[in-house]
């Protein structure tokens, strides 16, 4: 008989750091799609993980625990009218070519999506990573963790939430609470100054989807 869970949700604290940046390596790198098919490498790239991560000391992260072991985290970050911008500042001074390639994907996804202009607000809540424990999929952690992100989103004053979802699982875990699709890029339609296609996942993963909710 299958043991009964008790899944309980929470913002991340500072003192949550290291077990969150563990457990997002292991259970969101090694599955992101944008990660594991990039042309280049599949290793997750330092300043990556240090970017996401550094948005859990401004309290946008937060975990699924079951019985004080950690199941799933999502982690957000702020969308700005400087943003764009700050993307392509961001990619010029990049450490690892990785990151300067994701950053500037994530600034072309910023201009087809221009959420704030569409949604005519000045900061949205950016739902970034999602990840659940292998053991624990199938038991809507993921929803529960974007409602709780909506929620956090909500006690921020942020009028807005989006979420540029890079897996096909991702997606539809965003259409049933409620978001939005508000743009799509293919795979297969992005590639970098040399015409080279820098991402190339398997299916069902053929594009990315920026979804929004108003909050």
């Amino acid at each position: 008989m299958a043991r009964s869970i008790n899944v309980e949700y929470s913002v991340a604290k500072s003192e949550d750091y290291d077990s969150v940046r563990d457990f997002v390596v292991k259970h969101y790198y090694a599955d992101e799609p944008l990660n594991t098919s990039y042309v280049y490498g599949s290793e997750p790239a330092e300043d990556d993980v240090d970017f996401s991560l550094s948005f859990l000391f401004q309290s946008m992260a937060v975990k699924a625990t079951d019985e004080g072991r950690l199941v799933g985290v999502s982690i957000g970050s702020p969308v700005y009218p400087e943003y764009l911008a700050d993307l392509l500042k961001a990619a010029e001074v990049a450490k690892t070519r990785k990151w300067r390639d994701n950053l500037l994907l994530l600034a072309h996804l910023q201009r087809l999506a221009n959420v704030l202009e569409r949604f005519r607000v000045d900061r949205c809540y950016d739902i970034e990573i999602l990840a659940v424990h292998p053991d624990y999929r199938g038991h809507s952690i993921g929803r529960r963790l974007f409602e709780e992100q909506f929620r956090q989103g909500r006690s921020l004053g942020y009028p807005l939430a989006s979420a540029d979802c890079s897996s096909y699982y991702s997606a539809r875990i965003a259409e049933r609470v409620g978001m939005e699709c508000v743009a799509k890029l293919a795979y297969a339609d992005y590639r970098d100054e040399s015409g080279v296609q820098l991402f190339r996942p398997k299916e069902p993963h053929l594009e990315v989807q920026t979804f929004a909710k108003v909050l």
